[in-house]
């Protein structure tokens, strides 16, 4: 007859023997993971740059024309997409005092030409707020732009031409929707601008500026 620290031996052994076993089954299966190819968004050889691009937009808002001073950048991906952020600021516009801050996506077409295409979107988060003194010079209540918000949504179209292997002049228009400004708000009681006055048509002209490559 066993003692009882025999059966507690023959239990240990038990434990041990069933513990190699797992051991051993999951390794073959780690080993046969390893050997599967695993997927990927981006293939073996996407290049990403990295673009930034300032520009200026003409537009004209309660029948004055003004100008605004943005940028928009991000990751360019095979020299073709564009996905990254835009902001831009009222420089010009006498009336008016706005800026804007979102996302950007951008298509290239054919961008080993010199002369293409491109197509995008922006769309941001968007503020107004009346001059505390009538504008003067340019800088003039640059920032002060924190008052009533609004969306806005830009689509847009662009003639690109390659200046160099890393610089794009590109000019084009887009048209701007708002929606969501209350111009009952107590930051625009002197101009009243509404989402109708602050939508419409925008020109731009930019320079866009890609760094070295990147896998």
């Amino acid at each position: 007859m066993k003692t009882k620290i025999e059966n507690q031996r023959v239990n240990l052994n038990k434990v041990i023997s069933v513990m190699i076993v797992v051991f051993l089954f999951l390794s073959t299966g780690v080993v046969a993971q390893d050997e599967e190819p695993i997927q990927a968004l981006f293939k073996k050889g996407t290049v990403v740059n990295e673009l930034w691009t300032p520009e200026v937009k003409i537009n004209s808002i309660q029948g004055n024309i003004g100008t605004l001073v943005g940028f928009y950048g991000g990751a360019l991906i095979n020299r073709t997409f564009l996905i990254g952020i835009a902001g831009g600021v009222n420089l010009g516009h006498p009336r008016v005092n706005y800026g804007y801050f979102g996302g950007i996506m951008q298509y290239v077409f054919n961008p080993s030409d010199v002369v293409h295409f491109s197509g995008q979107l922006l769309i941001a988060y968007g503020s107004t707020k009346d001059y505390e003194d009538p504008k003067e010079g340019l800088l003039d209540n640059f920032w002060n732009i924190s008052g009533a918000p609004f969306f806005m949504m830009e689509p847009g179209l662009n003639l690109e031409v390659n200046m160099s292997h890393r610089v794009t002049l590109v000019v084009g228009m887009s048209y701007r929707y708002v929606s969501g400004l209350d111009e009952y708000n107590e930051n625009v009681l002197i101009t009243r601008v509404t989402n109708e006055d602050l939508s419409g048509l925008n020109f731009n002209i930019g320079l866009k500026f890609v760094k070295k490559q990147k896998k």
